[in-house]
C-alpha cells in the first residue's frame, strides 16, 4: 500500500509548510495524476484518518484527478493519453498502462505521425495550493 507513505509525506509536507510561516492551514489541495498509478479513492480516505489528531485536522482537503496531457516535440501538438492510447491494439495499451514511458514505441502524434511524444502532466501526485489562516 503505497498510498500510505504518500498520504503521510504530503501531511507532513503541509505541516512543514504551517509551521515554517507560523500558521494554521484552512485548506489544502491534492493533485494525483491519471498515471500515478494510485488509488485516488484510498488516498482521499487516508488523508480524512490520518490527519485526525494532527493540525491538519480542520483544514480543507480537496483531491483532484490530473488529466495527462502529451506534447509531440516534433510539431507541438498536445493529447491526452487516451487520445494515443485509444487506438492501440490490446497488448500494447497493457504495456503502455504499466510503463507510461513505453508510449514513443507503441503511438505517434496524430498531426504529423511522429513518435517524439512526451508527457507533460499526469504522471505525479502533488500539493497544489495551501491556504494558510495567519
Amino acid at each position: 500500500m503505497h498510498e500510505l507513505s504518500l498520504v503521510q509525506g504530503i501531511i507532513d509536507a503541509v505541516q512543514e509548510t504551517a509551521e515554517d510561516k507560523g500558521a494554521r492551514v484552512k485548506s489544502f489541495k491534492v493533485r494525483v495524476g491519471e498515471l500515478a498509478q494510485f488509488d485516488i479513492r484510498l488516498i482521499r480516505e487516508l488523508l480524512s484518518e490520518l490527519k485526525k489528531g494532527t493540525p491538519l485536522e480542520q483544514a480543507k482537503t480537496i483531491v483532484v484527478r490530473e488529466r495527462s496531457r502529451v506534447k509531440c516535440l516534433s510539431c507541438n501538438s498536445e493529447w491526452t493519453f487516451a487520445d494515443l492510447v485509444g487506438p492501440l491494439r490490446k497488448n500494447e495499451k497493457e504495456m503502455v498502462h504499466f510503463l507510461p514511458e513505453l508510449l514513443s514505441s507503441y503511438s505517434r502524434c496524430p498531426a504529423c505521425s511522429k513518435s517524439y511524444l512526451e508527457i507533460e502532466e499526469g504522471r505525479s501526485v502533488t500539493v497544489d495550493e495551501v491556504e494558510l489562516d495567519v
